[in-house]
């Protein structure tokens, strides 16, 4: 192993262990900070250069990311929220019944549009929701990640390496969507009953009957909310972009840039239709520090990319016999890489491995990768979203709480994965 490659995967290591265990002794060690640390290391020892830095930082990502956030600001501020919380809660009986609805909307949705657009606008309804109903809003947001991720699954459009893969596959949107939303929506049942498992005790009783949801306390923590002219502005602007997303090959323009346009339009718009709002509220309701987060994060992978270390790891998984030539063997590669360098990454790097018109290989390689980023924090976007946005919020979801029922759900859909593209 090359001096530049050890450094790389010591490098790795270590900020992988910071962002996961978050405290050294009684010091707190934020993810933005622990992967921008990261990406420090990587440029001080030489492994990354200033040029590389550059080039590392995926700006059509951190567009769609910043665009998407100012919009949710604004609906958030123009009241969306707690309408849709309100209705949420008058619409389920029990905790449980709030858990699969919450996940199947999460799911359908995340296969209309990109997953991670779908969580950032969901995860405030959910800590809404839980605050309304003096629950416990982990599992429901752990939840929230997992459906998102298994929803994503079913189109081309539901998350970046899907929309990578039906581009370079050459399978047609409806062919991808008949091959795979069996698997999703099988999949997202055996999330449900794993979430419900694992956090049985904040969803049933002893008995096993599900906690019922106190009206008295949405009652009085949900006050009326009027819809106006800004909301009906904002909203005309999200059902714009998500137009825009669906036309973009048509338009000729990437969806990161929509996005941004959107926001860039209601940062100006609003404040003259909603006088008591300026720009200043709506930018402090963007989450600048996951900007931060996935910029370490950029630079950190770039830095395993450039050092040979992601070459070594695929040239180690070829001599374990774990190869790419087989359903069996690509999902195992593709999980792992997913769960090391994320599921991007991890996409792109095997693609050129899979020759066209093996649609089984390719399916399975959206498979594998979108659904192993259940397993950890880190394996997905829409979960490092979840867990950010959720801890901006005060409900802080530990790595321990997301893989005691990320990990088993992962292992259980890859198995039915494995079973029914194998055959």
């Amino acid at each position: 192993m090359q001096t530049v490659t050890l450094l790389a995967f010591l490098v790795f290591l270590f900020t992988y262990a910071l962002i996961s265990v978050r405290r050294v002794r009684s010091v707190s060690i934020e993810r933005p900070a622990a992967a921008l640390f990261g990406a420090l290391l990587m440029v001080l020892l030489g492994v990354v250069t200033a040029d590389q830095v550059v080039e590392a930082i995926d700006l059509d990502i951190i567009g769609l990311l910043l665009g998407m956030m100012i919009i949710v600001s604004c609906l958030e501020i123009t009241g969306l929220f707690d309408r849709v919380a309100s209705t949420m809660v008058d619409r389920c009986g029990d905790c449980f019944t709030l858990l699969w609805v919450s996940m199947g909307i999460t799911a359908l949705l995340s296969a209309l549009i990109l997953n991670d657009t779908v969580v950032l606008m969901f995860t405030p309804i959910i800590v809404k929701v839980c605050r309304s109903i003096d629950a416990n809003p982990i599992p429901y947001l752990v939840g929230e990640a997992l459906a998102a991720n298994i929803g994503s699954v079913a189109t081309g459009v539901g998350n970046p390496q899907n929309a990578y893969i039906l581009i370079q596959s050459g399978i047609s949107f409806t062919e991808f969507a008949i091959a795979l939303t069996p698997l999703a929506v099988m999949s997202l049942l055996v999330a449900v009953a794993i979430v419900a498992l694992v956090f049985r005790k904040d969803l049933f009783d002893e008995g096993l009957r599900p906690h019922p949801i106190d009206r008295s306390l949405l009652a009085a923590a949900s006050p009326k909310v009027r819809f106006e002219i800004p909301f009906f502005l904002v909203l005309g602007v999200l059902i714009a972009v998500f137009i825009g997303f669906l036309a973009s090959s048509w338009l000729g323009m990437p969806v990161s840039l929509i996005a941004f346009l959107g926001g860039c339009f209601l940062l100006l718009a609003l404040p003259l239709v909603k006088k008591d709002t300026g720009t200043g509220p709506i930018l402090r309701g963007v989450d600048w520090t996951l900007i931060l987060f996935f910029v370490g994060l950029f630079i950190l992978l770039k830095g395993v990319e450039t050092s040979g270390l992601m070459a070594l790891m695929l040239g180690s998984f070829e001599d374990m016999g774990a190869g790419v030539a087989g359903v069996a063997g690509l999902t195992v590669v593709s999980s792992v890489l997913s769960n090391l360098i994320s599921n991007v990454p991890a996409v792109m790097l095997l693609s050129p491995m899979i020759p066209v018109g093996d649609d089984t290989l390719w399916l399975s390689l959206a498979t594998s990768s979108t659904l192993a980023g259940n397993a950890t924090i880190l394996g997905a976007a829409a979960n490092v979203i979840v867990v950010e946005k959720g801890l901006s919020m005060g409900a802080e979801v530990r790595f321990l709480d997301f893989l005691k029922a990320g990990l088993p759900v992962t292992l259980v859909t890859l198995l039915i994965s494995v079973l029914l593209l194998g055959l």
